[in-house]
């Protein structure tokens, strides 16, 4: 594997950005990606930065509300078929 970026996980924050930015040719993409893999520091900039991005990708918070048993109730009738189209 060639890091010619990152010794002992000192990584140049131009390949990071050439990276986010789209830059990087494909040979260059392939190695940082390999270096991602084992530089966590790295791998939470562009987590961060794609999710900074693209938060409607990520989950937010769920959202739970309280049914009451009789609510539950008519949804549960015996003998009653519903088709779905």
């Amino acid at each position: 594997m060639n890091r010619k970026w990152c010794e002992k996980m000192n990584c140049d924050r131009k390949k990071l950005t050439q990276f986010l930015s789209k830059e990087l040719d494909i040979d260059n993409k392939l190695d940082f990606l390999f270096h991602l893999d084992d530089c966590t520091e790295c791998w939470e900039e562009v987590y961060n930065a794609i999710k900074a991005q693209h938060p409607h990708y990520y989950k937010s918070k769920a959202r739970r509300m309280k049914i009451s048993e009789k609510e539950i109730a008519q949804f549960d009738k015996e003998g009653e078929v519903f088709e779905v189209a």
